[in-house]
C-alpha cells in the first residue's frame, strides 16, 4: 500500500479515477491510501448473489427506518443507550444495519420475515 500526499486543493478522494484503473483510493484512520486492486472476482455462486441482495435490502430498510423519527421511534431507546456505551454505534443507520444483520443471522422467531416485511411496506408507501 502506498500512502498519499494530497495537496491542498482536494481535501479527500476515494474509489477508482477511471473504470479501467486497478487502482482505487480509500482513507481508513484518517489517512489516505492508494490500494491496488488485485485478481478482483467477477462471478458469484447463488448463495453469494443472495448474500449481496439481503444485505442491499437490510441496509436499505435500515435506511428509511434512520430517515423516518415516526418509524425510528421504537428502537431510539436502544439506541441511546448503546451509544453511551464506548464501542457504541455512533449513527443510527449504522445501529439499526449491525442489529438486523444480527437478527437475520440468529433468525431469532422468524425476524428475517418480519424485516422483509417491514420493507415491502416501507417500499410500499414511497410508491
Amino acid at each position: 500500500m502506498a500512502d498519499v500526499e494530497l495537496n491542498g486543493a482536494v481535501e479527500s478522494i476515494r474509489g477508482k479515477l477511471a473504470k479501467q484503473q486497478d487502482i482505487y483510493y480509500r482513507t481508513r484512520n484518517g489517512k489516505q491510501f492508494a490500494v491496488q486492486l488485485v485478481n478482483p472476482r467477477s462471478k458469484f455462486t447463488t448463495k453469494e448473489k443472495g448474500l449481496h441482495v439481503g444485505f442491499g435490502q437490510l441496509s436499505k430498510l435500515a435506511s428509511q427506518i434512520a430517515k423516518k423519527p415516526e418509524l425510528a421511534a421504537p428502537f431510539m431507546p436502544d439506541f441511546e443507550a448503546q451509544k453511551a456505551k464506548p464501542n457504541g454505534q455512533p449513527s443510527l443507520y449504522q445501529y439499526l444495519l449491525t442489529r438486523f444483520l444480527r437478527e437475520a443471522k440468529s433468525d431469532r422467531a422468524g425476524k428475517v420475515e418480519q424485516l422483509s416485511t417491514l420493507f415491502r411496506s416501507i417500499s410500499d408507501s414511497k410508491a
